[in-house]
C-alpha cells in the first residue's frame, strides 16, 4: 500500500500551523476577556513561553509581571503554567487554605527530585504534620 504525499505542500503546512497559531490567539484572548483566572502573560511562542526573559533575570521578570497584570499573574514556561503571587498579602490567602481547595502536593512535586522520596510533600499526611 503506498501513500500519496501530494497533498503535503508548504502551501498545506502553512495553513494547518497557522490555523493552530490562530486557534491559539483566540484561545488566549477568551481566556483574558472571561476568565476569572489571573491574567495570563501572552507569548508569541507557546511552546517556550516566557522562558526567556524569565531565564535572563528572573527577578526583573517578576518586577514586570508585576507592573503589567498586577500582584498575581500566571506565565507559561516550557509548556507549564505558574502563577507567580508577588504581594505578600496573596500569600496568605494561598497558604491558610485548605488542602482540600488548594493542594501543596500538588505544587510541590519539583522537590522530590532535589529532597527524595518521602519529605516535604511527598510525605504521608501524618509524617508531613510532624
Amino acid at each position: 500500500m503506498e501513500i500519496d504525499l501530494a497533498f503535503l505542500t508548504w502551501k498545506n503546512v502553512g495553513i494547518v500551523v497557522g490555523t493552530l497559531y490562530a486557534i491559539y490567539l483566540v484561545n488566549a484572548l477568551a481566556r483574558k476577556l472571561f476568565s476569572k483566572a489571573p491574567p495570563v502573560w501572552f507569548s508569541m511562542v507557546p511552546a517556550l513561553g516566557t522562558l526567556v526573559s524569565f531565564g535572563k533575570n528572573p527577578v526583573n521578570f517578576l518586577v514586570d509581571g508585576r507592573h503589567k497584570y498586577g500582584d498575581i499573574f500566571t506565565a507559561n514556561i516550557l509548556g507549564k503554567k505558574m502563577t507567580f503571587m508577588t504581594h505578600p498579602r496573596m500569600h496568605k490567602d494561598f497558604f491558610m487554605r485548605k488542602d482540600t481547595e488548594l493542594s501543596p502536593r500538588e505544587v510541590y512535586k519539583f522537590v522530590i527530585p532535589v529532597f527524595g522520596r518521602g519529605i516535604v510533600y511527598d510525605a504521608e499526611p501524618a509524617i508531613m504534620s510532624q
